[in-house]
This record gives C-alpha cells, structure tokens and sequence, in this order.
C-alpha cells in the first residue's frame, strides 16, 4: 500500500503542477494546438463542477459545498480501499490509486483557489465536446480500470 500513496501524492502533486504552469503561461485568449481539430491547449477557470455545473451558486455557497463533498467522497473512496485492499488486484488498485489521486488534485483547486483549472479542449473541427485536466483524465482512466476488473471478475463469476 505504501508505494500505491506514494503514487497517488506524486499524480496529485503532477497535477498541480500542470495546472500551475498553465496559469502562468497561458491567458485565457491562447491556445496550442496539439492534435489538429481534436485536442487544443486552453486555459479555463471552471468554478463548478462537470461541464460547469454548480458554477453559478454565490461563492459563499459554491466553494464550502463543492469542496466538502470532494473530501467526504475522497474520505469514503480512502475507507473503501483500505477495508477491502487485501483481495482487490493490481488494476483495482491502480484505478482506485489513479481516482483518488485525481480528486484530491481538484480538491486542492477547489479548496485553495474556489476553482479548477482546465486545459484539455476536446474538439471535433467546430464542435466543442469539454475542457478537462490531467486531474480529470486520472478519475477516467481509473474508473475505466475498475470497470473493467469488475466486468472481469462478473464473467469469471459465471
């Protein structure tokens, strides 16, 4: 377990970086296009949630909520992984590594700065899909690991 927090404070404080480098480098103006017509380089500020949900509560309210959920979920996922780590497989804890690493970057943004840095601008030539960070991208891949291993483990099952 030891190597696996090892992982999750070194994804977390990648993160951070990355999102720190953005704000200094790029004004919300600029952009880098990295894949042509699918992948650019932005900096945008979501205040919310997903696709800016929640953005538009008072900051009074927006930044205690959003920020207590974060860490009553990372708390939870922590509990989870540590009550049940014995019979879990490497791709489980991979994922869960991958997760909790990446909620606890946002968390930081949430709680330190009352909002997160995206970067990531998904795209499709004019059709806009999200603008996510390495934070976001971390929770994806691990969700995915997890639901693969449980698909797995379903299928061994039967």
């Amino acid at each position: 377990m030891p190597f696996y927090i090892f992982v999750v404070i070194v994804l977390a404080g990648v993160d951070q970086v990355l999102k720190f480098q953005v704000r200094e480098l790029m004004s919300p103006t600029s952009y880098i296009e990295i894949i042509p017509n699918f992948i650019h380089l932005m900096h945008q500020e979501n205040r919310g949630i997903s696709f800016s949900l929640l953005s538009d509560l008072p900051t009074v309210l927006r930044v205690p909520l959003l920020a207590g959920i974060s860490i009553i979920v990372v708390i939870g996922i922590c509990y989870y992984v540590y009550r049940n780590w014995e019979p879990m497989v490497t791709a489980e804890k991979w994922g869960f590594a991958l997760i909790i690493a990446g909620a606890i970057g946002n968390l930081i943004d949430r709680a330190i700065r009352q909002q997160v840095t995206d970067y990531m601008y998904f795209h499709f030539y004019d059709t806009g899909f999200f603008v996510n960070n390495f934070a976001d991208d971390l929770i994806s891949i691990g969700f995915v690991l997890i639901l693969f291993v449980s698909f797995k483990k379903k299928n061994e099952e039967t």
